[in-house]
């Protein structure tokens, strides 16, 4: 997911977007990030205001912290236009996706033992799960690749060049 949201930023930078241009969800994300920069930090990397903006204030390590969910894709996918929404027969809507974190979670931490978190599941069940939340995450990455391809990052309302 780290990675998706590079590549949104990266689009956005290879296409010298402004930031005039970008939807109104956008440009919340890029003053959000403007307001957490140390003006002495970033200043020599804006020349034009416009476009540099955006991804001098962007900072990757500062997108996850841990283990994503499908919520946390929804919430992700909500601030950025981006469609969360997956064909629920392959992928359950990544609700397994949270049991995977969980479960990793406890193994890392030593809560829990390898035998204890797979005791209560078959392999053809362990083999499902990966399979839906493989599944989840690539539809997932479809939908970000069809937000950059339709420039869906742009406002619709102004007249962009």
């Amino acid at each position: 997911m780290r990675n998706a949201i590079v590549a949104i930023f990266d689009e956005l930078k290879n296409q010298a977007m402004s930031f005039d241009q970008l939807k109104p969800e956008i440009k919340i994300i890029v003053l959000q990030n403007l307001k957490n920069r140390s003006p002495k930090k970033i200043h020599l990397q804006i020349n034009q205001i416009s476009t540099d903006i955006i991804t001098a204030t962007f900072e990757r390590e500062e997108l996850f912290s841990g283990n994503v969910d499908a919520r946390l894709i929804k919430e992700i996918a909500e601030k950025y236009g981006f469609s969360y929404q997956t064909d629920f027969s392959k992928t359950k809507n990544g609700q397994n996706l949270v049991v995977v974190k969980r479960n990793r979670n406890d193994l890392a931490h030593g809560v829990k033992s390898f035998e204890e978190v797979g005791r209560d599941k078959t392999i053809d069940e362990l083999l499902e799960i990966k399979d839906e939340v493989i599944e989840y995450l690539r539809q997932i990455l479809e939908n970000i690749k069809t937000y950059l391809d339709n420039q869906e990052y742009l406002d619709i309302t102004t007249n962009n060049p």
